[in-house]
């Protein structure tokens, strides 16, 4: 009996640990992006779904749901990977258009792409993964909210044709505001595009450091390259000593970014100015400048500068002193020959 009990024990044991190992390792999970998410109109905007502890093809599919706020309880067929007439009717022609598509990052994972996000594309959405297992087990969709915000973000600049000599310094000012109800924070760049290349000059990030390009590090550090607030909204881009690789056209960008439930920060808005030209001239030797400034033409001799020094005054003084003792002699010979006659 002893045996027997013992042989039972076993088989409960095992029966527990299939259950439970069954439960844990082997049931399909779906995940999506951890919501609530909040995202700008106008913007693209993607989702994630993920699936795991799956049998069959590991090619698995995905379809894509929308529950609207004023309907919760209904829902709106998006896309799908696997039906090309899954979707309702109120999406078809996004979808066809490509606005909306789904982007496959491996055999088991997807994004949702929505390149143009509207104001009724806020609601609950759904990823569901069609049964491939032998038998249901486990979640095979899952949900998350995404809340559509309004943009508001704002990047203004002056567009202008600029043109300075080598050494000489530029500044460049960039307003950016935002009125958004959700606690966001903004980066502020500022970029040189020659020709096809675009460099970076500077950046303030989102956690208000400071931080330049690759190729303009050695000028942040020794002071030659500065970005300064002034005042709320105003970002004043300033360059000491302009070199003539400087040249070309400028521009800044603007960054707002929220952070998702996930710990994650998103770029919710980026706006970019449009770009000042400049133009970086080499500066004239300093005899060039000296002499057109005195003449032009080729065949009027140039004036030739001497410095003043100071025997040339006394020696010039001495001539003036010499004149009028000259002078002051005669004078005195006239008088005497007037008093003589008189007396």
């Amino acid at each position: 009996m002893k045996m027997y009990g013992n042989k039972v024990d076993l088989m409960f044991a095992g029966i527990f640990f299939m259950t439970f190992c069954g439960a844990y390792f082997g049931q399909r999970v779906v995940e999506t992006q951890r919501g609530p998410l909040f995202r700008a109109e106008g913007s693209h905007v993607t989702l994630s779904c993920k699936v795991r502890g799956y049998e069959g093809t590991p090619k698995q599919n995905f379809h894509w749901s929308i529950y609207r706020p004023a309907s919760p309880s209904v829902e709106i067929h998006i896309v799908s990977t696997a039906d090309p007439h899954f979707t309702y009717a109120l999406y078809r022609n996004r979808v066809r258009m490509q606005d909306i598509y789904i982007e496959r990052t491996s055999t088991d994972s997807v994004l949702l792409h929505i390149t143009k996000l509207q104001v009724h594309d806020q609601g609950e959405y759904e990823c569901y993964t069609p049964n491939t297992d032998s038998v249901y087990y486990g979640a095979y969709s899952d949900k998350t909210i995404l809340t559509v915000i309004p943009d508001t973000l704002q990047a203004r600049f002056s567009a202008l044709s600029i043109r300075r000599a080598a050494g000489e310094s530029l500044s460049l000012s960039c307003d950016v505001s935002k009125r958004t109800s959700q606690h966001t924070h903004l980066s502020i760049s500022w970029f040189l595009q020659i020709g096809g290349e675009t460099l970076e000059l500077v950046t303030l990030t989102r956690e208000f450091i400071l931080q330049a390009g690759t190729a303009f590090h050695h000028r942040l550090e020794s002071g030659h390259l500065r970005l300064d607030r002034s005042g709320l909204t105003t970002y004043l881009l300033t360059i000491f000593q302009l070199q003539h690789s400087d040249q070309g056209e400028i521009y800044c960008e603007a960054t707002e970014w929220i952070q998702d439930p996930d710990k994650s920060w998103y770029p919710l808005l980026i706006k970019r100015t449009e770009s000042t030209k400049v133009t970086v001239e080499q500066r004239p030797l300093a005899a060039d400048v000296q002499e057109s400034e005195y003449t032009t033409d080729s065949s009027v001799p140039k004036k030739t500068f001497q410095p003043l020094h100071a025997h040339g005054i006394v020696l010039q003084v001495n001539s003036l002193c010499s004149d009028v003792v000259s002078v002051t002699r005669s004078w005195a010979y006239y008088i005497l020959v007037i008093l003589f006659f008189v007396i």
